[in-house]
Order: structure tokens, then C-alpha cells, then sequence
């Protein structure tokens, strides 16, 4: 079976990294500049101060480290992030005395960047935990007339909050059908470009399949026939690829295959005998077999997309012209 949606497909990993770089920065300095008119000396004393300035200073040595290694940060990272706004905040309110220091009302903004960088189900579990964080002053400094008013707050902000998560579900969902094939129901070119350029902590290999002589179908039988077949291979490749294994209509009559984690011996015994598969299983309809050739190539974690495209395209040409005779070692093609 093919892997099911990303958790985070849709969302522009660009865009949230740079709302996540903004908003952690705009909160230190807020944070910061709070602790002036709202001491963080309640329960230590003194001492609250070296620790608000550590837990900012901590904080934005994050912020650096996360500006300077921005390119290799996924989703993962972006996640941690998120919930530490919220963890920060709630030390500091917990420094500052409880609902008295004002360091709570920066958890809107904590909201909104959790509603637009996370997905639904994520986004519910972080709005229960930004609520715990508002309300843990109620077990070290109870008041119940501000009580009131921060849960009035919370309700207020849930409500804006969970609107714009639905709205950014909405667009992520369109994005979504303009990352898919509408034929065959597969990921399309541009989803695989977006989802090959994101950091990886693994080998990859990516395979390009070119089934052979499809233009004879079209021509000889219609294109209804050919849309049947293309429907009828890209269900073969999606029932035999592993679990984590990626399927895409690469364009017109080519599929393209992301296999994460394999090494290239164990794609060439997948890719052969998904070629196999689509020979015996899919057939024209005067009942000739279909046939489908794959070239892959194998990338390392820090391999550049296109390179690793190209290789893959090379060898494809080579098989294909060999009567898929040549298996590796295809070097790039050099102009004359």
C-alpha cells in the first residue's frame, strides 16, 4: 500500500519557517520588555531574574541556532518550537506571580502561529495545552474574579483561533488538489518537487517510469482507453510499493516512484518486479500486455534534487534503449 497524506502537505514549510523565525523573535523581545513593569520576582525573589533572563537568553540562542540551520529544518523541528512559545510563557507567568503579570496575553499570538503552521488534529491537542498553560495560575495563585476573565479571553481567542485553522485547512486542502492527479488519483509532478526539496535524514531513491509504446493506444484505440490504462497501472504501482513508499504521475504516461530509506539494490528488485506486475496484470484492449520501464538513481540525505532527477532520467533513457539491459552506472549525458 502507498503511504497516506502527509500530515503536513499543504502548508508551505518556507512560509511557516519564516512566521515561526518572526513570531519567536517578536515574543522574546515582548517577553523581554515585560519583565520591566512585571518583575519576574514573585516566588524567587531576587533570583527570578536570572532565571527569566536564562529562559529568554536560552530562547534566543534557539532562535540563532534555528536562523543559522533554517534550510535543513523540517516539520518536526517547526513542532517543538510551537510548544515551546507556550512552555516559555507559562515559566515566566509563574515567575511573574500568576494572572497579575500580563506574560499570558502573548499566548494569542502562540495560537494564531499554531493554527496556521499545524494541522487540524496537531492544532487541537496545542490549543488544549496553550488553555492549560492560561490556566495553571489557578493551582499556584487562585483569583476567582481573574479567573473569569482569562477563560472570557480563552474562549474568545479559541474562537478566532479555531476559524483560521479551518480557513488554513480549507486552502491546504485546495493546495492539496493542485498537488493531484485527477485521473489516477496519484500525487502529481509538482507535489514530488516540493516534497523531494524538503530536508531528509535518509537515503532516497527516485525512480521515473516511461510506459512503453503508449502512444498506440491513444491512436489505435481512443483515448478513454488510454486513460483506463493509465488508471490501471498507477493501482498496480500503489498496491506494490512498501508502506512508506511515494507513487506519482510524473506527466502524460510517466510515473515516478520516491522510495525513502532503500539502497539500490533493493530498488531495482522492487522496480523489476513492479514491472513485472504491470506486464502480466494490465493489458490494452485487444489484450497485449502493457509494459512500464523504470531508471532510478539512489541519493544520499544532502543530494541535490535535480541531480538525483537527472540520474534518474539518464538511466531510464539508457534502459530503455538497452531493452532495460543496463541496470546502474549510467553517467550523465554530455553535449557535443
Amino acid at each position: 500500500m502507498a503511504a497516506p497524506p502527509l500530515p503536513y502537505e499543504g502548508i508551505s514549510l518556507r512560509g511557516i519557517k519564516e512566521l515561526a523565525v518572526r513570531g519567536w523573535a517578536a515574543g522574546i523581545v515582548l517577553a523581554c520588555v515585560l519583565m520591566i513593569p512585571a518583575p519576574p520576582t514573585a516566588q524567587l525573589g531576587a533570583s527570578g531574574w536570572v532565571v527569566g533572563v536564562a529562559v529568554q537568553t536560552i530562547s534566543a540562542l534557539g532562535l540563532v541556532l534555528f536562523v543559522r540551520h533554517r534550510e535543513r529544518a523540517g516539520f518536526g523541528v517547526l513542532l517543538l518550537i510551537t510548544w515551546a512559545l507556550p512552555i516559555d510563557l507559562a515559566i515566566m507567568q509563574w515567575l511573574g506571580g500568576g494572572w497579575g503579570a500580563p506574560y499570558h496575553e502573548l499566548l494569542l499570538p502562540a495560537l494564531i502561529l499554531g493554527s496556521a503552521g499545524l494541522p487540524p488534529r496537531r492544532f487541537a491537542l496545542f490549543a488544549v495545552g496553550v488553555c492549560g498553560a492560561a490556566l495553571l495560575p489557578a493551582l499556584y495563585a487562585p483569583d476567582r474574579d481573574r479567573l473569569l476573565g482569562v477563560v472570557t479571553e480563552l474562549c474568545v481567542w479559541l474562537f478566532v483561533a479555531t476559524a483560521l485553522a479551518m480557513l488554513m485547512a480549507r486552502i491546504r486542502g485546495q493546495a492539496r488538489l493542485a498537488r493531484s492527479d485527477p485521473l489516477t488519483g496519484l500525487a502529481n509532478r509538482r507535489a514530488l518537487d516540493e516534497l523531494i526539496e524538503r530536508p531528509r535524514r535518509e537515503a532516497v531513491v527516485l525512480a521515473i517510469g516511461d510506459l512503453d509504446d503508449f502512444k498506440r493506444i491513444n491512436d489505435e484505440h481512443g483515448h478513454l482507453a488510454g486513460d483506463a490504462c493509465l488508471a490501471a497501472v498507477a493501482g498496480v504501482l500503489t498496491g506494490g510499493v512498501r508502506a512508506d513508499d511515494r507513487v506519482f504521475r510524473w506527466a502524460g504516461d510517466e510515473f515516478a516512484l520516491l522510495l525513502p530509506g532503500a539502497t539500490d539494490l533493493e530498488a531495482e528488485s522492487l522496480i523489476e518486479r513492479l514491472e513485472a506486475t504491470v506486464g502480466e496484470t494490465v493489458c490494452d484492449p485487444t489484450g497485449l500486455p502493457v509494459r512500464i520501464t523504470f531508471g532510478w538513481a539512489e541519493g544520499a540525505a544532502d543530494t541535490d534534487p535535480r541531480d538525483l532527477t537527472a540520474r534518474a532520467d539518464e538511466m531510464l533513457l539508457a534502459r530503455k534503449r538497452g531493452g532495460r539491459a543496463v541496470a546502474a552506472g549510467i553517467p550523465p549525458r554530455t553535449s557535443a
